[in-house]
């Protein structure tokens, strides 16, 4: 899919590359479902410490259509993502080749004849992949692959063409552990994304909240000092005291006043608890490397495991601040609380998802997972929100 959406995935083989005769798909867990991951075997073929310095994959013809498939891909910086030994990897189909100046340079001459001079700008794909794979006893500890700038086909004339798909594999031996190899994973600077943790701007962060916390606190304890000191003497003059009054303290009585919706008002403060508390969850989880969020799914799954299994908080909140304002059918107002979020998520995602089938992208849920999501919303989340209200 595209280097700058890396949520709009497509199947690798909605390019014209070399395919299989038959494909193989793998199985997923439901985080790689979520995240737009749709594994397949692929016809290259690696044999454990056995390098390859020439392969041919395939020698496959290309029709205009494929053409133009590559160069939309072209165009909008299309990469793949591969897996050896569970071990993710990225590349980029191909690549833009428009004059620089040192092209200019060098054929200065032909200035004067604009007839000599290619100025146009090439698109090609890259044709030979070079795996580099590192190696520890009999463990995979990293891998890479790189495109061959020597191995190129020009395409920018949509036309038929033939194109030669080859490959070398070499191994390099390192002292890196097996336990250690997903380390570089977090390194990786491929993705425009990145999940390392900045642990200065987030305790800067945290001082300056709590430093602007403690001088509105200080402020607002000396005005309502001076309110209070005002208010506890005696007042000989009532007219003149109630004209003195001002701001906040001419509505100090509105705020024991219940709304006219509490219904609504009791489902937000519980869906927004709710929200909140698998906010916090999930960025301690992640603080104490509970899950690693370079794991492709690992948040979605997170947060879908975190939503369904601490629903009871948004019942418990919302009827509880609805029986406290006098209401009577805390019922009604569990059931908007369960559907308060889930019910405009369920709209937005079938408007996406729709789009996404239209388009043929990987993105898009299968039926058997959305009737998953929906079994374990209806089986776990909806009655733990009834338990928690009761």
């Amino acid at each position: 899919g595209p280097y700058f959406n890396p949520s709009e995935t497509y199947p690798y083989y909605s390019l014209p590359f070399c395919q299989p005769d038959k494909l193989e798909h793998q199985s997923h867990n439901l985080g790689e479902i979520l995240a737009g991951d749709r594994k397949v075997l692929t016809n290259v073929e690696i044999l454990f410490k056995v390098p390859y310095s020439f392969r041919r994959l395939c020698k496959t013809p290309l029709s205009a259509e494929d053409v133009r498939k590559l160069h939309t891909a072209i165009d909008e910086d299309w990469y793949y993502e591969m897996l050896v030994d569970g071990l993710p990897i990225w590349g980029y189909v191909g690549g833009i080749q428009t004059p620089t100046a040192e092209y200019f340079f060098q054929h200065r001459e032909s200035f004067n004849s604009l007839d000599n001079l290619d100025i146009t700008t090439k698109k090609f794909i890259y044709t030979h992949q070079i795996f580099n794979i590192a190696y520890n006893g009999d463990r995979v500890i990293a891998v890479n692959v790189t495109s061959s700038p020597e191995h190129r086909l020009d395409i920018t004339e949509v036309r038929d063409v033939q194109v030669d798909f080859t490959y070398e594999v070499w191994w390099h031996e390192t002292t890196v552990s097996f336990e250690n190899r997903v380390e570089h994973l977090q390194k990786s600077e491929f993705l425009p994304a990145t999940f390392e943790i900045h642990w200065l701007s987030i305790v800067n962060s945290f001082v300056l909240v709590v430093l602007l916390t403690v001088f509105m606190a200080i402020i607002l304890m000396r005005v309502l000092k001076n309110d209070f000191t005002r208010y506890m003497q005696v007042a000989n003059d009532e007219e003149e005291f109630g004209e003195d009054e001002s701001g906040w303290k001419l509505i100090h009585g509105d705020v024991f006043r219940f709304p006219n919706n509490k219904t609504l008002f009791c489902a937000v403060l519980g869906a927004g608890t709710h929200l909140l508390l698998c906010v916090v969850l999930l960025l301690l989880l992640a603080l104490f490397s509970i899950f690693s969020p370079a794991k492709k799914g690992a948040v979605s799954t997170v947060v879908l495991v975190l939503y369904a299994l601490t629903a009871g908080t948004s019942g418990y909140v919302s009827s509880s601040f609805y029986k406290k304002m006098g209401g009577d059918g805390w019922v009604w107002t569990t059931i908007l609380t369960a559907i308060l979020l889930p019910g405009p998520l369920l709209l937005v995602f079938s408007v996406l998802n729709t789009i996404a089938i239209a388009h043929g992208s990987s993105a898009a849920l299968p039926f058997g997972t959305i009737m998953l999501v929906f079994l374990i919303y209806l089986l776990v989340t909806f009655p733990l929100t009834v338990l928690g209200a009761g």
